[in-house]
């Protein structure tokens, strides 16, 4: 399948730790990790946007299905044989070597468009993949993805994923094994019905009071050892819903104190946007989940 890069004015799905990047410059400019003891390729992460991709085509045939927007981080860089005695400042080009550990795509389908709580959200799919997930120092072996469906918010990009059969983490060690996982994924999803439970969300205030007590609660929480707070948005990402919740263009309080539930979980997922790759899926989860402490 032939595949570009969409070009767009809407705000990255991620911000701080990744880049920008293209299919193209994904499919030629970068080498393919391989397993180090047989020298086996690896699956590449331009073979699993296209898998996940042609799911979506198939799960949601007749809709109108975006260009993969992706996101990359942490860069491994090398150099060819010939260039090993040269200083950095002086390699070509051409002697240069890099992949990205880490990757993030997403795919909208802007023909699945709701509004809630004042907003056009439009369902999103995508995918992660690490390398550091895959023991590429031994034997090839089965490679770890995930795949996701849920809501993005027009205005800020921001992810809304359940649970609830919305994330998929695969195992796999050819891309036929992605594509079928991934459809089955993509089919099964309820996505009327999270629109429903998100929706819910816009009829439910806290006040002032309420909000620093939520704030309190996920400090709290932190330290409590009853409470799995591995995922959970950390100190410096709570600090942004606070400030959000005082200056955000989008989401802010009331003049009275007040904010729904919904611009509250969109602080909590705007704040989200700032974590690494491997983790943001795990987080967007959590943001949902941290409201019902």
């Amino acid at each position: 399948m032939e595949l570009q890069t969409v070009n767009s004015t809407v705000p990255a799905t991620l911000e701080a730790n990744t880049k920008s990047s293209t299919f193209y410059d994904l499919e030629f400019n970068h080498i393919i990790p391989v397993f180090a003891k047989d020298n086996e390729v690896a699956i590449s992460h331009v073979d699993f946007i296209t898998a996940v991709y042609e799911a979506a085509g198939q799960a949601f045939q007749g809709h109108e299905i975006d260009l993969p927007e992706i996101r990359v981080s942490h860069p491994v860089h090398g150099r060819v044989p010939d260039a090993r005695d040269k200083k950095p400042a002086d390699l070509l080009p051409n002697e240069k070597t890099l992949y990205y550990e880490r990757m993030l795509f997403s795919i909208r389908i802007p023909s699945i468009t709701k509004r809630i709580g004042g907003n056009d959200v439009c369902l999103s799919i995508g995918g992660v993949k690490s390398y550091h997930w895959d023991k590429l120092s031994g034997k090839r072996s089965l490679q770890t993805f995930k795949v996701y469906i849920g809501f993005q918010v027009f205005v800020c990009s921001n992810l809304c994923i359940a649970a609830d059969g919305a994330v998929v983490t695969i195992k796999a060690e050819d891309t036929e094994r992605i594509k079928e996982k991934s459809y089955a994924t993509l089919s099964g999803f309820n996505f009327h019905r999270f629109a429903e439970q998100l929706e819910q969300m816009t009829d439910r205030y806290l006040s002032a009071e309420e909000f620093a007590t939520f704030v309190g609660r996920v400090r709290m929480g932190h330290y409590n050892k009853g409470l799995d707070t591995k995922q959970w948005l950390g100190d410096q990402q709570m600090a942004r819903v606070v400030r959000g919740y005082y200056e955000d263009p989008d989401f802010r309080a009331s003049d009275d104190g007040t904010i729904s539930v919904w611009n509250l979980y969109n602080l909590m997922t705007r704040a989200n946007r700032n974590s690494y790759i491997d983790t943001v899926l795990d987080r967007s989860i959590s943001a949902i989940e941290m409201l019902s402490i």
